[in-house]
């Protein structure tokens, strides 16, 4: 698309009139429309200033740019690499401070890059009991998956209803996303029909509860997804944190008490 088509595009999804769009962006409807109709070029700071007012994903922004043949404005960089060392060093922090609590941190397509101690325990006790336990690193497919963490999950529809409302809710957020992995997530038994649940009752909870029964054990945790403010880098903009905090002192007992048995070892 051409970056009329796309701004028309990201301003009828974002639900924005054209005269919405001017005043909000401090420019005339009229410039609004013949930049839609190819009939003005917009400025890259014209084009950033849009960008910001429709709050598109800075990933998109990018591809607006270059429509308009404009340079990136955001870069990716992989977070191995020596630029990104801030970044990795402020994640081990956030890791090591939630200690001994469960912390993951994921991607744009909800895909583990780091984990804690403590997530770490969660799994290989649930792996120690189940062998046919799923090797996958996305966390979604670690939820619906049969193989997974639904057999150990007290409140598993809920918890599956929830991961797939926030999916849909991403992709609607920026179309494209989730794509692949929702259509491999409903292959899974019974994930279709949870997905039009999810469809249906479409609203957002600011934490989730999670119970998982390991054995004897009950764990039951809230978690919650955080993400930098205004990063300008795609990889960083992108990170989502997910924190496992203990919703009983059972579980909070249990975590710490795992903590300091591994350090004694």
């Amino acid at each position: 698309m051409n970056i009329g088509e796309q701004l028309r595009f990201w301003r009828k999804h974002k639900n924005f009139s054209q005269l919405d769009l001017a005043l909000e962006s401090g420019v005339s409807n009229k410039h609004i429309s013949f930049i839609e109709t190819e009939r003005s070029k917009p400025s890259k700071q014209m084009i950033l200033t849009l960008c910001d007012v429709l709050n598109i994903p800075i990933r998109n922004r990018n591809e607006m740019l270059s429509a308009a043949g404009f340079s990136d404005h955001y870069t990716r960089t992989p977070i191995d690499h020596a630029e990104m060392s801030r970044l990795r060093q402020t994640l081990e922090i956030i890791l090591e401070k939630q200690e001994p609590y469960p912390l993951t941190v994921l991607d744009w397509e909800w895909n583990i890059i780091l984990k804690n101690n403590a997530f770490d325990h969660i799994t290989q006790t649930i792996r120690a009991e189940f062998p046919e336990f799923t090797s996958s690193m996305n966390i979604a497919e670690l939820v619906l998956s049969p193989n997974g963490f639904k057999t150990f999950l007290q409140n598993w529809e809920e918890v599956a209803i929830t991961t797939l409302r926030r999916l849909q809710q991403e992709q609607q957020e920026s179309p494209g996303r989730h794509h692949k992995i929702l259509n491999n997530l409903k292959n899974y038994p019974g994930v279709a029909e949870l997905a039009l649940s999810a469809t249906l009752e479409r609203k957002s909870e600011p934490f989730i509860y999670v119970d998982f029964c390991m054995g004897e054990q009950t764990l039951k945790f809230l978690t919650t997804l955080t993400s930098f403010g205004t990063p300008i880098d795609i990889t960083a903009a992108e990170i989502m944190i997910e924190s496992y905090y203990p919703a009983d002192d059972d579980t909070r007992s249990y975590l710490e008490q795992a903590a300091t048995e591994s350090t004694s070892h």
